[in-house]
Formats: C-alpha cells, structure tokens, sequence
C-alpha cells in the first residue's frame, strides 16, 4: 500500500468519526487535539494528513486494536459505525494492457485502495461491490487512456455496447479496448490511437475472449 492509499484510507476513517460526532471539535477533544488540526486534516486542500502518531491516538482514544486507522472501514446503516462519505475501491495486482497484452495473474491479490466519494458513485449508478481498480500498461489507446492510468472497472457491466471501453481478457492477458457491434454476430475491437489497427472477434465462438467489465473512469499522477 502507498502512503498516499494509507491517508486516504486513514483521512475517511477520520471523516465518519467527525460525521457521527457531529462536530470537528467533538473529535479533537477526544483524541487530545485541537480543532483547527483536525480541520487542516480533512479540509480540501489537505494541507495535513493523519500520520502514525494520530492514528495511533484515534485508536487509542476510541478503543480499537494497533492498525485499525491503516485498514478500509465502509459502514453502512445499522452497523457498528457511522456511514462514511467516502468508499475504498480496491486496487488489485492486475494490469490491463493498451498494447502487446498483459498476463492475466492466477489470483488478483489486493495491493491497495483508492477512496471514491459515495454520492460520486451514486451519481453514476455504481455499486461498489462490483467495482475495482487495475493499472493501465502502453499506449494503443491513447490519448484516451495513458501509460500508468488507473482504471476504474464495473465487473458488473459485461455486455458489449458501441464505443465504450471494456477489459477484455484474450488468450490469458488482459486488455482495456472500444468495443463496436458489427452485423452478423461480430464484435470489432478498436483502439484509440490510430497507428494500433483494429480486429473483429465472433461473439458466438467468443474466440477465446472474455469481457472483464466497463471502464467508467481513468485517472492518472500529474
């Protein structure tokens, strides 16, 4: 896990306590701190983050085990928590290739995770537990998508539909492409750089070819 998944991960955790408080200042008193620390921490700007130090004093303060802050905690009504506005996507050790094809791992281990915002999602009509986050290798693709992006995959969505893109997975590698419906059962493969050149598939073989899920959103470091 990077530090910048761990603060994400820990700076949620922080916002659900604030919200089932009620106040930034309920939380700063229990934790030995004061207010505008607190403030700086989960402010939009993010000028602070939750270090070892603090974590370990949250923990300590609400009664939870050493590692507790370090750990994703999504809540949801009625359970022992309070609903956070922020849902922890994991991020999986698999890659999805925009060239040549990455080989599909036997088992997607959890490297980390990346915080999504609830009401982004819901916006979006995304179910959480349908989604997860591979890294994006080569450049068939782009300027769409770029070498090093991370990819947000709805597992659910598996149906092809025209000039989305999907991870595919042929041939044991893995590889984020537009897909296109072509007439009698064909499905074109497109990437978006125009130098990668195109090839139909039959949907009816399959041809070794399996979709993994709808790509609804790429990021990258800037």
């Amino acid at each position: 896990m990077t530090a910048t998944e761990l603060f994400a991960i820990r700076k949620a955790t922080l916002l659900s306590l604030i919200k089932a408080a009620g106040s930034q200042a309920t939380v700063a008193r229990k934790i030995g701190t004061n207010r505008s620390y607190v403030s700086q921490i989960v402010s939009t700007k993010g000028s602070r983050n939750v270090g070892d130090a603090l974590a370990r004093k949250i923990e300590n303060a609400y009664g939870h085990p050493f590692g507790w802050m370090d750990e994703p905690h999504v809540w949801g009504p009625g359970e022992d928590g309070p609903h956070s506005d922020f849902v922890l996507i994991p991020r999986i050790r698999a890659e999805a290739s925009m060239g040549v094809g990455a080989e599909c791992p036997a088992q997607d281990d959890i490297i980390g995770h990346l915080a999504f915002k609830n009401v982004w999602l819901q916006k979006r009509r995304l179910n959480p537990r349908f989604l997860t986050i591979i890294d994006a290798v080569g450049d068939s693709m782009k300027p769409t998508i770029n070498d090093g992006d991370v990819l947000l995959v709805d597992l659910r969505q598996k149906d092809p539909i025209d000039n989305r893109i999907f991870v595919l997975r042929m041939d044991q590698q893995l590889y984020a492409k537009r897909l296109q419906n072509r007439p009698g059962g064909k499905l074109a493969v497109h990437s978006d750089n125009p130098h990668a050149p195109a090839f139909d598939v039959e949907l009816s073989a399959q041809d070794g070819l399996d979709i993994i899920g709808r790509v609804v959103w790429a990021g990258r470091d800037l």
